[in-house]
């Protein structure tokens, strides 16, 4: 395999088998449950970033792009949490516990993928948020979040050439 495609496979890869299958079982819990329980959260967090930084060590062309994938989790994982304690009712703390994988999966596949992954997850979350409001007829009501935000970084996928189109990358 030459390193042009290990980069683009492997991220790919981690996505399909070390993402899905948990972020499926979270997404199920979550829609049940209304919550997202740590030790699921926490598995899936860890399994993606061993699984993302054994294929660095294996692909030195991907390094940069995954630490600055990792930077852009942290960052974007400690202000939800911190939004998730200020503001409860805005973000669910398993929400916000959440993130960090979210962003860090999308990142490893690219710019843009994490672009359209955080827009597809605000207006896919904007649009449940609007359904709910319409059938209970009534504003303030709570809805899983969870399964829109684990499907990030497959709306990322769907949305990146958009997203390239945009940025006139394409």
């Amino acid at each position: 395999m030459d390193p042009a495609s290990a980069t683009t496979l492997l991220p790919l890869a981690v996505l399909a088998l070390v993402y899905l299958p948990p972020a499926l079982v979270l997404a199920w819990v979550d829609g049940r449950e209304h919550r997202l329980p740590n030790r699921w959260v926490g598995g899936l967090t860890l399994a993606v970033a061993v699984a993302l930084a054994l294929a660095g060590l294996t692909v030195p062309g991907l390094r940069e792009d995954l630490r600055a994938a990792a930077v852009l989790a942290l960052v974007l994982g400690l202000g939800a949490i911190l939004l998730a304690l200020l503001a409860p009712p805005l973000l669910g703390m398993g929400d916000a516990k959440t993130l960090p994988v979210v962003v860090l999966m999308s990142a490893a596949l690219g710019g843009e993928v994490l672009i359209a992954a955080l827009l597809g997850i605000a207006v896919v979350s904007g649009v449940a948020g609007a359904a709910v409001m319409v059938a209970t007829g009534r504003a303030g009501v709570r809805f899983a979040v969870g399964p829109v935000l684990l499907a990030g970084p497959f709306l990322g996928l769907l949305g990146a050439p958009l997203v390239q189109v945009a940025l006139g990358t394409a």
